[in-house]
């Protein structure tokens, strides 16, 4: 028991850790094996561990103070993650975060910034850029990843 766990941390230290990354979450489907390649020109899917489970989405606002006014931006998307067994805010962050960096989950921009709080009966997971294109290229991949 001890050993395997000794294993393990050792296979999480060396970067063996895209396995459990890629590790499905209850009820979620994993992406198709042999995904063609997109025509140029056309987006490229969204395999993301959160690929069609049952996720809402709505546009991410946040409230500027500028001195005398105060106004809202739009920063990118929001996705409401139902609660499930086993399923922590924690682990959402870091596998949503690895999936990005490997390139598994594309939202359409370089730099996706990524915050999962919890909320009620399951988690807000905040998927926002600097600039309103980005914002909007996130929001236009996270409707597609919740079909």
């Amino acid at each position: 028991m001890f050993r395997r766990l000794i294993a393990a941390i050792g296979l999480m230290l060396m970067g063996g850790t895209s396995a459990d990354a890629a590790e499905a979450v209850p009820g979620v489907a994993e992406p198709a094996p042999g995904v063609a390649e997109p025509a140029p020109g056309v987006a490229e899917p969204v395999h993301c561990s959160l690929s069609g489970a049952n996720v809402a989405v709505k546009p991410l606002y946040s409230y500027e103070d500028s001195g005398y006014t105060a106004f809202r931006q739009f920063r990118g998307a929001e996705l409401f993650v139902p609660a499930q067994p086993g399923l922590t805010a924690e682990w959402i962050d870091r596998v949503l975060t690895s999936q990005v960096a490997a390139g598994q989950c594309n939202f359409g921009v370089p730099k996706v910034n990524i915050q999962v709080l919890s909320n009620g009966g399951g988690f807000s997971v905040r998927l926002s850029s600097n600039d309103e294109k980005g914002a909007a290229e996130i929001l236009r991949h996270a409707q597609q990843l919740a079909k």
